[in-house]
C-alpha cells in the first residue's frame, strides 16, 4: 500500500488534526491509522521538538519525512506517544513542562526526560513520572 496519495479508504482513516483531548483508549484506536504531516507538525509545535529531534525518534529518515505527506501506522504510534507525554505534562505543569523535559533529572538517572521518548518503555516511564509529580510523590 502506498502512503503518498490518499485514496478514499486511507482518507477516511487518516489522522490530520489533533483533537483537544484524548483518552488512552482513543490513542489505542488512532495508532492503527495513517498520519498526515500536518498532524505531525502540530505535535512538533506542542512539544517544542525540532524536526531533527523528531526524526531521531521516528522510524523514518529525514528524506522520507520531507518527501511524504502521509505516514504509516508505525510512525503514527510514535507520534501519538510523543503527543500523549507532552499533553499530559502541559496539562499538569503548563509551560514549565518543556523546561523539565530538557533538564537532567536525578529521578531518571541524571538524563533529560526528553531522551526517554525513543521507545515505548521510556514513554511509559515518563508518563508514570508525570503522574507521580502530579500527586506530589517524589520518590
Amino acid at each position: 500500500m502506498s502512503y503518498s496519495k490518499p485514496n478514499s479508504d486511507i482518507a477516511s482513516q487518516l489522522l490530520q488534526e489533533p483533537a483537544r483531548a484524548y483518552a488512552p483508549e482513543a490513542y489505542y484506536t488512532m495508532s492503527s491509522r495513517s498520519i498526515s504531516k500536518t498532524y505531525i507538525k502540530k505535535v512538533l509545535a506542542l512539544s517544542g521538538l525540532s524536526v531533527s529531534e523528531l526524526i531521531a525518534i521516528l522510524p523514518i529518515s529525514i528524506d522520507t519525512y520531507k518527501r511524504k505527506s502521509i505516514f504509516n501506522p508505525t510512525v503514527t504510534e510514535k507520534v501519538l506517544e510523543i503527543e500523549e507525554v507532552y499533553r499530559r505534562g502541559n496539562e499538569a505543569f503548563g509551560a514549565s513542562f518543556n523546561q523539565w523535559m530538557n533538564t537532567e533529572n536525578i529521578a531518571l538517572s541524571g538524563q533529560k526526560p526528553k531522551s526517554f521518548l525513543t521507545n515505548s518503555f521510556g514513554v511509559r516511564l515518563l508518563l508514570d513520572e508525570i503522574g507521580r509529580l502530579e500527586y506530589g510523590v517524589l520518590a
